[in-house]
């Protein structure tokens, strides 16, 4: 549930001289708040999902069927916002909507609004019973077993108790993660590094070395170390930019720095049984994983690379920067010893 979806009581402050007063900076910044809150009491932030969720869909018929309302009522919502504004914020036409220039302005101001409400929510409230994790694809067990204990381990150090909040983990593609952690629907991300992704703040939980995997009769299985000139021949099963962003260019670079210009054949690795299927059922085809992603599967090999120097997979938990998941993220990572990014 996006906080939108959420209401949050008033709480009076500082009202008949009461303890609770603030002095100096504090009363002003409250006052300040009063007054820009004055011209927006009327403004619904039913509005603001609404808005939000046309942008992402591209269509006001994918962003009604999305939030579950009539595509005549979700237009004439965006209608009244545009009224209340005094501006268009969309250009319609037969394939969809496009942001005006004004639209585009309202974005960039009001798209931070819902993850700073989830976060001014939870720093006010106890530590949540359940914290919804996204999970890019082919993360191994092992990481999750990780973040798992980490996570909630560190919940329950900090509430006092013998068992910490719940991890609800969802695939969520690394490429759409960044926009679920702005909107509040998850509180951790885990992705492969590098990520372009400013204002988060990342753990990392994983760094492996990659190597070669292959179907089990394979004609290379044989060989206890592949050389370049073996590679050469052979295509690499390799993510889908969508995937993994960042990474997917990354590892292809450095592999053609040590001297292998690998012929990418791309795939949605965020489903095991087709990465297995294609290693399987296509000539001269290899893959790159670390050795304990594919350890005990019968049906493939692992050989390292010809190098001392291989590419790694660094797979990192992520959270919002300023968030209390953040802060939260922070003490777990001090206490299990993984490195922390700012």
């Amino acid at each position: 549930m996006s906080v939108l979806d959420e209401r949050v009581g008033a709480i009076p402050l500082g009202h008949g001289g009461s303890d609770d007063t603030l002095d100096g900076p504090a009363h002003d910044g409250v006052g300040r708040a009063v007054t820009h809150a004055e011209h927006v009491d009327d403004f619904d932030m039913r509005h603001l999902r609404y808005f939000l969720t046309v942008v992402r869909a591209g269509t006001v018929s994918g962003a009604a069927q999305e939030l579950r309302i009539s595509q005549p009522s979700l237009s004439q919502q965006i209608r009244r916002l545009e009224r209340r504004i005094g501006a268009p914020l969309f250009i319609r036409s037969s394939r969809g909507v496009e942001l005006t220039a004004g639209g585009r302005a309202f974005l960039k101001e009001i798209q931070g609004i819902p993850g700073q409400l989830r976060s001014a929510i939870a720093a006010a409230a106890p530590t949540p019973l359940v914290w919804p994790v996204g999970v890019c694809g082919g993360a191994p067990a092992e990481v999750l077993a990780e973040v798992q204990n980490g996570l909630t381990g560190q919940g329950a150090r900090e509430a006092g108790h013998e068992t910490g909040p719940r991890l609800r983990m969802r695939s969520v593609s690394a490429a759409d993660q960044l926009e679920l952690l702005q909107h509040g629907e998850i509180a951790f991300g885990i992705v492969r590094l590098p990520v372009n992704a400013p204002g988060l703040v990342r753990a990392v939980v994983w760094d492996e070395p990659l190597g070669v995997v292959m179907r089990a009769d394979h004609p290379l299985a044989s060989r206890p170390r592949p050389t370049w000139a073996d590679l050469a021949t052979q295509r690499l099963l390799w993510y889908d930019e969508g995937c993994a962003p960042g990474y997917a260019d990354t590892v292809p670079a450095q592999l053609a720095a040590l001297g292998w210009n690998a012929a990418l054949h791309p795939i949605d690795q965020d489903q095991q049984a087709l990465f297995v299927h294609a290693l399987q059922t296509t000539a001269e085809l290899v893959a790159l994983r670390p050795q304990l992603a594919v350890q005990g599967d019968p049906q493939l090999v692992w050989r390292p690379l010809p190098t001392e120097s291989a590419p790694r997979e660094r797979l990192a938990v992520t959270a919002l920067g300023g968030s209390r998941a953040a802060r939260f993220l922070g003490r777990a990572a001090a206490r299990h010893g993984w490195h922390y990014l700012a």
